[in-house]
């Protein structure tokens, strides 16, 4: 059955409504004054006035969908971005130590990161720690951060120097590269995670002596180092050491995006 006069009307009127919503978020898309030239044309030559407002409707319904469409893949690509540049922002908080021109970001920074971390932080736990079982798993620990992340002098660390072997052979495979790296992410992960544990494993402890201020007399560090360790921990408890190394660890962990890498078992 055919529409009344007062039903195309209705129906010319919504569509001006929504041609008006549309071009004011985007007029290349929705141009209301080529809808408005459309409807004079039509007037003007007697077109079946039905015919063209459901043809009108179908096109703005179909041109709207795409409109939309593509708005959303721009907000996802935006929204990726964003995700990016905040990822970005916090590993480069960490210093970074750049090794070779080829070198990633994201592992240049986590090496600063660990080198940070084992030579500034972690180094206070030995003036906490007295008991030798105890003393024997931060030796452990120490050495797994030598090898990881400490500088000898103007090498590299020794892990870090088998990645820069694998930069420096010819037609390297960039995917060899990658895993290399992301072996290297894991070997961090599975380390500052065991880290973590022994922390909550000393507060869990509730030894009287850690409630007391630290003794910075303990630590046997060359100065300059030791300096730095002492103003970092100046005015805690051995428990607040503790603390402090922990929370930087699971810092580390959490910026780099290293949770899942974690030893199972």
């Amino acid at each position: 059955m055919a529409m009344s006069d007062d039903e195309i009307d209705r129906l010319i009127g919504k569509l001006k409504q929504k041609y008006q919503e549309y071009s004011a978020k985007n007029p290349t898309w929705f141009n209301y004054d080529a809808f408005r030239d459309r409807l004079l044309v039509a007037v003007r030559n007697r077109m079946n006035r039905e015919a063209f407002i459901l043809a009108e409707i179908a096109n703005f319904e179909k041109v709207r969908e795409k409109y939309e469409k593509k708005k959303n893949e721009t907000s996802f690509s935006d929204q990726v971005d964003r995700i990016i540049d905040e990822q970005t922002a916090r590993i480069k908080k960490y210093p970074e130590l750049r090794f070779h021109p080829r070198a990633g970001m994201e592992i240049a920074h986590l090496y600063g990161a660990l080198s940070g971390f084992a030579l500034n932080y972690f180094s206070v736990l030995f003036a906490v720690v007295e008991d030798k079982e105890l003393k024997d798993r931060l030796l452990s620990f120490q050495d797994r951060l030598g090898v990881l992340a400490v500088p000898r002098g103007s090498l590299p660390s020794r892990r870090i120097e088998d990645h820069l072997m694998k930069l420096r052979l010819p037609n390297v495979q960039e995917i060899d590269l990658e895993r290399d790296k992301n072996e290297y992410l894991k070997e961090s992960a599975f380390l500052l995670h065991d880290i973590i544990d022994f922390c909550d494993g000393m507060i869990d402890a509730r030894n009287p002596e850690w409630e007391n201020p630290l003794r910075m007399n303990k630590l046997f560090l060359e100065d300059r180092r030791k300096n730095r360790v002492t103003d970092l921990f100046t005015g805690l408890t051995g428990y607040g050491a503790v603390m402090k190394v922990r929370d930087y660890a699971a810092g580390i962990i959490e910026d780099f995006r290293l949770t899942a890498f974690r030893r199972q078992g």
